[in-house]
């Protein structure tokens, strides 16, 4: 029988293919922005709030990661702008599952493990260290935020 890997060790996989440098941190589970500034003790700014969208342009419809700091709001309009898109939306629970085999808060800012592009906020690059859920509520990765702009070329908003 051949054993699944799970989300969590296709990120760790992932990253350590790529040579990024990064910190595993297990945790009591932390789903919320407010749960993981508890957990962890980090500041909302460092916080990598991921969010999968379901976008249409041009009668196509498709997926991207955007990843914004914890304590903001996603604008879904100026988003839409950066990719040409007529319509997007946050994805729902089940689109989240097979497209990424995450479950809510458990989406790392990584797009090119799931083959979709990554929208970062421009202010995750001005912390020194960020943290994010990683396929499991309770296990995080620490990095800087340059790295994972070198792995995964987002684009910038």
């Amino acid at each position: 029988m051949i054993e699944m890997i799970n989300t969590k060790e296709k990120i760790i996989h992932y990253l350590h293919n790529n040579n990024i440098s990064f910190w595993k941190l297990d945790h009591p589970p932390a789903a919320s922005a407010e749960d993981y500034h508890r957990t962890l003790g980090t500041r909302y700014e460092q916080q990598a709030k991921a969010l999968l969208l379901r976008y249409r342009s041009h009668g196509q419809k498709g997926f991207v990661v955007v990843t914004i700091q914890a304590q903001k709001k996603a604008n879904l309009a100026l988003l839409a702008g950066k990719i040409g898109a007529s319509t997007i939306r946050l994805a729902t629970l089940v689109q989240l599952k097979e497209v990424t085999g995450c479950s809510f808060g458990e989406l790392p800012p990584i797009g090119g493990l799931f083959g979709l592009q990554l929208l970062m906020d421009k202010d995750l690059l001005s912390q020194d260290m960020i943290y994010f859920n990683a396929g499991d509520l309770s296990f995080s990765v620490a990095m800087a935020p340059g790295a994972l702009q070198r792995l995964e070329k987002p684009l910038l908003f």
